[in-house]
């Protein structure tokens, strides 16, 4: 039987889908025209890591934009700081995100601030070892908090389980490096095939998992409830990405219409166990925007809860969200 905790049922959506009616009106994203207006920004324990992080995380794959420079990072950066949001999410795969971000990451008190996590898109013991040190020179440091196994449940790439969590495989190197102090904990990240994520949780040395939730996917790959609904009795960190649906191109805007904004971040927000919502900015403009709404959070309403998930439902059955993170759904 599923938790009763779920702050939007499946029961609710079930409704919400037979539903006829209108849409009930929701809240307008709060302005972040100063600190103060906004309130400070909630910080949380990143489940069995114990590390201390903000609600809301910054997305880096958008540092890769041309028009960002690596100034523009650092601002950004050190504005997030002031602003309460420690947690930056990045990887080799977002371009030269990591190489602008080095910079402001070699200022010792800058980089003891942030709780920095990178990816390995390696399944092999010899190739994650090359991105684990090709982070860390890039970045700048001596060492990252935490390291996913990038998109899991692409099984092309991770699907020899053996070879994966022996010591021939990512998990080893990962291992090692934890001895070695460069790395702090271990997660795995994804936005398809869920229940590939069960693999990686029956391994027991998973911390953190991420993965692409936000209120149209939830009727299509439901990390909600196949993954994350296990993960919360094991106590790792939950961290949601695709908030507002990922980048909609190279150098503009989110795959969710500006409409959605603050329902997106809302819905995100409302996930039983979630520790962070990780938002994809690029600069502070997106940054005290997006600190803003997640600062501002106000449950749903049932009425706002039933009109969320009969929008979602709509939509996921668009050509655009069917399958929009790629198969399988299961």
């Amino acid at each position: 039987m599923e938790s009763r905790e779920s702050t939007i049922s499946r029961r609710n959506f079930v409704r919400a889908g037979a539903a006829l009616g209108g849409a009930a009106a929701l809240s307008t994203p709060a302005r972040a025209d100063d600190d103060a207006a906004t309130g400070p920004m909630p910080q949380v324990v990143l489940g069995r890591t114990g590390a201390k992080v903000s609600k809301m995380g910054i997305g880096c794959a958008y540092f890769n934009r041309g028009k960002v420079k690596a100034d523009d990072v650092e601002a950004t950066i050190r504005r997030a700081l002031d602003l309460g949001i420690n947690y930056l999410d990045t990887a080799p795969a977002y371009g030269t995100a990591q190489e602008k971000m080095g910079p402001a990451l070699s200022d010792k008190e800058v980089r003891d601030k942030v709780f920095l996590v990178t990816k390995t898109p390696d399944a092999t013991y010899e190739g994650t070892w090359k991105s684990l040190r090709a982070s860390l020179k890039t970045l700048q440091t001596d060492r990252v908090d935490l390291v996913h196994l990038h998109n899991f449940g692409d099984a092309n790439v991770w699907g020899d389980d053996k070879m994966v969590f022996g010591d021939k495989g990512a998990m080893g190197a990962l291992r090692e490096a934890k001895k070695e102090g460069l790395v702090r904990f271990i997660g795995a990240s994804g936005h398809l095939h869920p229940t590939r994520f069960h693999v990686a949780m029956d391994s027991g040395e998973i911390d953190v998992l991420m993965n692409a939730v936000n209120f149209i996917v939830r009727h299509n790959y439901d990390f909600e409830h196949k993954v994350w609904a296990r993960a919360r009795h094991m106590n790792l960190g939950l961290v949601a990405m695709k908030v507002l649906g990922g980048a909609k191109g190279s150098d503009a805007g989110f795959k969710m219409d500006d409409a959605h904004y603050d329902r997106a971040v809302r819905y995100a927000l409302s996930i039983p166990g979630l520790a962070v919502a990780v938002i994809g900015v690029d600069g502070i403009a997106e940054l005290e925007k997006a600190a803003a709404a997640v600062a501002s959070y106000k449950p749903f309403s049932p009425e706002e809860e039933q009109e969320v998930a009969r929008l979602g439902l709509q939509l996921a059955a668009s050509p655009e969200w069917k399958t929009a993170y790629g198969d399988p759904l299961t």
